[in-house]
Formats: structure tokens, C-alpha cells, sequence
């Protein structure tokens, strides 16, 4: 597991943000959710809650994102915001997490999917503050 805090500055204060905690958290609110990995930009994992996959993760995670960024840019649909990878033990949620981090959640075939979305969503938006 990559283990990381990040230290927030703004006018008024200066914190710490554990973004294990914050992934752990969010990987106890459904069980079917495996992984969890927020990869930077450039494609660098930043956390991770494995402890084995988190650099092919970030790798694919960006290659991911980089190429629809080029389809969405060249069909003229706006800026990306969510790839939804199915196979058939599972699927790969990618979503933007402000503009410096993207998300990717590993889950199973479950019937949680749309819970999953959610806490998705939730988790980037939530990211999106800190990065």
C-alpha cells in the first residue's frame, strides 16, 4: 500500500490529509470494492490501498484517460469525466478527481454497481478538494 498525507495550505490554516484513512473508508463502505488507487496527472500513483498493483494501476489508469481525453476531444463531447471498463468478473470505474488527480476503483460483479457509482463519484469530488 502506498501511504501518503498531503499538507493543505490556504489563507487561514495548514493541514494534514491522510489519504489512507480516506480510502480505507471508502473501501469499508462497500465490500465489493477491491482497490482503490488516486494517480496523479502525469500518471504517478499518490495512494493506493494495494499493495502490489498500484504502479500498473497508475500506468493503465493514465493510458486510460489519455486516450479518451483524444476521442471525447476529437467527437466534440466535452471534457471527460468517467470510463467505465466491464469485464467479466468485474469492472474498472476511472474519474476525474479535479485537476490533479484522477480516481480508479477495482470492484467485482456485484449488485452494489450503482452504490459503487455513487461513492465514486463522492470520493473524486471529495479528492478534487485535497489535491
Amino acid at each position: 500500500m502506498i501511504s501518503m498525507s498531503i499538507e493543505t495550505i490556504n489563507d487561514t490554516d495548514s493541514k494534514i490529509v491522510d489519504l489512507d484513512n480516506i480510502l480505507k473508508k471508502y473501501l469499508e463502505k462497500s465490500p465489493n470494492i477491491e482497490i482503490i488507487t488516486v494517480v496523479s496527472s502525469d500518471g504517478l500513483p499518490i495512494a493506493s490501498t494495494s499493495d502490489d498493483k498500484d504502479l500498473v494501476i497508475a500506468a493503465m489508469t493514465a493510458a486510460s484517460q489519455s486516450l479518451s481525453e483524444r476521442v471525447l476531444g476529437e467527437l466534440e463531447r466535452g471534457e471527460m469525466q468517467e470510463i467505465i471498463l466491464t469485464g467479466q468478473i468485474g469492472y474498472v470505474i476511472i474519474r476525474n478527481a479535479g485537476e490533479n488527480g484522477v480516481l480508479s476503483i477495482t470492484a467485482n460483479n456485484s449488485k452494489s454497481y450503482g452504490l459503487i457509482r455513487v461513492l465514486t463519484k463522492q470520493l473524486a469530488k471529495k479528492l478534487a478538494e485535497i489535491l
